[in-house]
């Protein structure tokens, strides 16, 4: 009898044994002292591991939006995890906390409560406006600090394919950290729009979706230029032996036809075009509407690139060189380095040429990086005139119907829209593309528009048509 009582509590104490290994090991309450902070699509889970080395791992398993069973572990080289994965705002999500010792087993399991703040992918939903606007519309929201997912702009229009009214894609956009506004310009002419918006996550899942109905779409007119005044605050080129002056900005040439002409025709060095400067950044071009307009955009127009180099002067002069230094310093470098980088539009009722112009209204801002990568890459002249852009399209020597059917090079100053009329436009640019270029120039690299030159090879004036 002893030993059959012996051998019962051996095997009770196996049981025992086999039923706490699936419990796991304790953790002292001490370290189970965690909290959660809710943060955009989840929440960051603050710990701090115990200093004995017994104790590696942290794992948290929760359940996502999705319905996935998510694990993560923290280790002790940190005291935060990101518990991810949801869309909306939520409070007690259920978490089940585990720590994992040296040999990875878990200890027992601790459930826990935490809350989410909504996702990036739903709450730029509840500051999100869709807006009329010159020609389409824009979309305008504001996203919280941490961002994640992808923002899709459609309108409902005719497929050109099917003939059927169709949800068009406008364009897919990751979020903006803060926000953002996207104009779209449409080739449809509507008097009203249907506006879809939707996120999704960056795994592919659709989060929301809303169908902003009857946006009004904006219709706008140029004018012609007896229709409106121009001055400048700065020195004007006017050279007729180069073909500089003021004429030239309102010709109706817009792609550098007439440099192009007098190059094939044998006249090298006369350019057809507008230059303001030197010290032309700061000043001010003013558009003189003549009566209150509600303005809708300033379009400014560069040459196609003809593969031009054009004239410098060089670093070194020696005796009996020829240098041309009128036309090498307003051209030294190449001709993207007098094309605005930066520029603001602004509107006023009040004298242009002495307003405050922090008192007027902000329509435009162009803030590009003025690097030589930008610029060939993303700019909105990254295809205009340049000798050293191997691989881009060159319009000197094609046909007069090629040159004629190329699409101009354009920058669109579209002026936000608020139903405010203005008689003045005006248009400061602080900088052009690539200054200091070339970097190995010690010690702040070349810059190539040091005098501060602009150029436009056109400007059209563009208001609310009535």
């Amino acid at each position: 009898m002893r030993n059959i009582l012996l051998v019962l509590l051996l095997v009770c104490g196996f049981v025992a044994c086999e039923n706490n290994d699936e419990i796991g090991f304790d953790i002292p309450v001490e370290f189970q002292k965690i909290s959660f902070e809710p943060v955009p699509g989840g929440a960051v889970m603050r710990y701090k591991l115990p200093d004995i080395h017994d104790i590696y791992r942290v794992r948290a398993s929760y359940i996502n939006a999705y319905g996935q069973r998510l694990k993560k572990d923290g280790s002790y080289l940190s005291d935060t995890l990101l518990l991810d994965g949801f869309n909306e705002k939520k409070t007690d999500v259920t978490v089940e906390l585990t720590f994992l010792n040296r040999d990875m087993e878990e200890s027992a399991p601790v459930e826990m409560k935490f809350s989410t703040e909504a996702a990036a992918t739903v709450a730029l939903f509840d500051n999100l406006s869709v807006n009329s606007f010159w020609g389409g519309f824009n979309v305008t929201y504001n996203a919280p600090k941490t961002v994640d997912g992808t923002i899709h702009i459609f309108y409902i229009g005719m497929n050109p394919a099917t003939q059927q009214l169709d949800s068009i894609l406008m364009g897919s956009y990751p979020i903006s950290e803060g926000g953002d506004t996207l104009n779209f310009e449409l080739k449809q002419v509507l008097d009203k729009l249907d506006v879809v918006v939707r996120t999704d996550d960056y795994e592919g899942h659709r989060v929301k979706q809303i169908i902003y109905r009857d946006i009004p779409a904006l219709a706008m007119e140029t004018l012609t230029p007896e229709k409106f005044d121009f001055s400048f605050t700065g020195e004007i080129q006017e050279n007729e032996k180069y073909g500089f002056g003021v004429k030239y900005l309102f010709d109706g040439k817009k792609k550098g036809e007439a440099f192009r002409n007098n190059v094939l025709s044998g006249v090298k060095g006369k350019y057809n075009t507008f230059i303001a400067g030197p010290e032309a950044f700061g000043e001010r071009f003013i558009f003189d509407l003549r009566e209150p307009r509600i303005p809708a955009a300033l379009y400014a127009y560069a040459f196609l690139n003809f593969n031009t180099n054009f004239p410098d002067i060089p670093s070194y002069i020696f005796p009996g060189d020829v240098v041309d230094m009128y036309a090498g310093e307003i051209w030294r470098g190449s001709y993207p380095t007098r094309l605005p980088a930066k520029a603001k539009v602004y509107g006023t009722n009040e004298d242009p040429r002495t307003v405050d112009l922090a008192s007027c209204d902000l329509l435009y801002t162009l803030d590009d990086d003025d690097s030589y990568t930008y610029w060939y890459s993303k700019s909105w002249c990254k295809d205009t005139d340049c000798d050293y852009v191997n691989g881009k399209k060159v319009y000197l020597n094609v046909t007069d119907e090629e040159f004629n059917a190329a699409e101009p090079i354009v920058l669109r100053k579209m002026c936000n829209y608020s139903e405010k009329s203005f008689r003045y436009l005006i248009l400061v640019i602080s900088d052009t593309y690539l200054s200091n270029r070339w970097s190995f120039d010690y010690p702040n690299g070349y810059e190539e528009n040091a005098k501060e030159y602009i150029t436009f090879d056109e400007i059209e004036v563009l208001v609310k048509a009535e």
